[in-house]
C-alpha cells in the first residue's frame, strides 16, 4: 500500500500526536506503536457521550489512515501496535455514565438510552474488529480501577497487561442491571462462560493476579512497570508478529464476533434499563455520589437529590487513590 496515493496524509499526520478532547494519542516511532490515552481531568473518568465521540473519531482516523503515521516529510511508518491506556492516575475507567443513565431511565427515554448504547457498541466494534486493518496488534494497559464498561473497553484488545494495583469489578447487578457493551461476548471468548457469569453475576472485586488466574489478563507486573511491560511485550512479539496476528485471526474465525451479536445484547440492556424501579435507581445514585466524592472537581452537574445515603452493603466501593 502507498498511503500518499490514497489521500490519507492528513489522518497520518494527525496520529503522530493529537488531542481529541477526552482522548489523546502519541506515536512511538521506534516501536511503531500508537498510544491512545483516556484523558478525563476534572471529571469522573467514565464512559460519557463526549468520550465516546472522541474515541469514535480517533478510531476512524486510525482506519482512514490505512494504518500508517507520517512522522516527518519523508517518513511514513506502519502502526504495528495500538496501545490503549489511561492518563488518570489510579483509574483506567469507572464504567458507564451513571448520572445520565439514571436521568434517562427516570424519564423512560428509550431513544436516549438506545443512542448511548449504539454509540458504545460502535466504538467497541471499531477496535474489536481491528480498525479493519490486518497488521495491527492491540494491547490494553490497565493501571488502577477498571469497572463495568471500562472492562468491556479493555477487552477489545488482543493482549491485556495489568499492574498489580489494578482492580476489576462489574457492579451493575447491584442496581439490577447487566453490562451490555460486550462483557459476555468478550469474557466468554477469552476466559469461558463460567468466568463471565462469575464476574458479572457475582459483583466481586478481583485483583489483577486473580484475573490472570482466570485467563482474563495476560500479563501482570509490579506497580509502575506497566509501560515498560508493554515495551518488553512489543520487543519479544516482534520476532513472531505475523504468527501472533495469524493466531488472533484463527481464533476469530473459530468463534467469530459479529456486530449483530453486540447489537442484540445491547437491546437486552436497554430493555433491562427501562424496567428498573426507583429503588434500583437510588442504588445507582449512591454509586454516582461515591464517584463524585472521589472527584470533587467534577465539572458535570450533580444529581438533583443531594441527600447522603449509607454505603450499599457489600457493594464494591471506589478506592481513594493518592494522586
Amino acid at each position: 500500500m502507498k498511503p500518499f496515493e490514497q489521500g490519507l496524509v492528513n489522518y497520518q499526520q494527525r496520529l503522530q500526536s493529537h488531542d481529541y478532547g477526552q482522548v489523546f494519542c502519541r506515536f512511538d516511532a521506534e516501536r511503531q506503536a500508537l498510544w491512545s490515552y483516556l484523558h478525563q481531568p476534572q471529571r469522573i473518568p467514565c464512559i460519557n457521550h463526549d468520550l465516546l465521540m472522541n474515541l469514535h473519531e480517533h478510531h476512524a482516523d486510525i482506519q482512514r489512515s490505512g494504518g500508517y503515521v507520517q512522522t516527518d516529510a519523508e517518513t511514513i511508518l506502519p502502526i504495528r501496535y495500538s496501545v490503549f491506556a489511561s492518563a488518570t492516575p489510579g483509574y483506567f475507567n469507572m464504567g458507564g455514565d451513571l448520572q445520565k443513565m439514571a436521568a434517562a431511565i427516570r424519564q423512560q427515554d428509550r431513544a436516549q438510552l438506545q443512542a448511548y448504547a449504539k454509540l458504545s457498541i460502535d466504538v467497541v466494534a471499531q477496535r474489536a474488529f481491528r480498525f479493519q486493518l490486518d497488521h495491527v496488534t492491540k494491547i490494553s494497559l490497565l493501571q488502577g480501577e477498571v469497572l463495568g464498561a471500562g472492562i468491556e473497553a479493555a477487552l477489545t484488545s488482543d493482549v491485556l497487561i495489568a499492574e498489580k494495583q489494578a482492580v476489576f469489578c462489574f457492579p451493575e447487578l447491584f442496581f439490577n442491571m447487566i453490562p451490555g457493551m460486550g462483557a459476555y461476548s468478550f469474557i466468554a471468548r477469552k476466559a469461558g462462560m463460567a468466568v463471565a457469569d462469575k464476574m458479572i453475576l457475582g459483583c466481586e472485586r478481583y485483583t489483577a493476579e486473580e484475573c490472570l488466574e482466570m485467563g482474563l489478563i495476560d500479563i501482570v507486573v509490579e506497580d509502575g512497570e506497566g509501560e515498560q511491560a508493554v515495551h518488553e511485550f512489543i520487543h519479544k512479539n516482534n520476532k513472531r508478529a505475523e504468527g501472533f496476528l495469524s493466531a488472533q485471526k484463527a481464533k476469530a474465525r473459530i468463534n467469530p464476533l459479529s456486530y449483530d451479536e453486540l447489537k442484540d445484547i445491547v437491546e437486552v440492556w436497554v430493555e433491562n434499563a427501562l424496567r428498573l424501579t426507583e429503588r434500583d435507581l437510588k442504588v445507582m445514585d449512591r454509586f454516582y455520589r461515591a464517584q463524585s466524592r472521589l472527584f470533587p472537581d467534577n465539572q458535570e452537574s450533580t444529581i438533583a437529590s443531594t441527600s447522603e445515603a449509607e454505603p450499599i452493603p457489600n457493594a464494591p466501593q471506589p478506592q481513594v487513590v493518592n494522586q
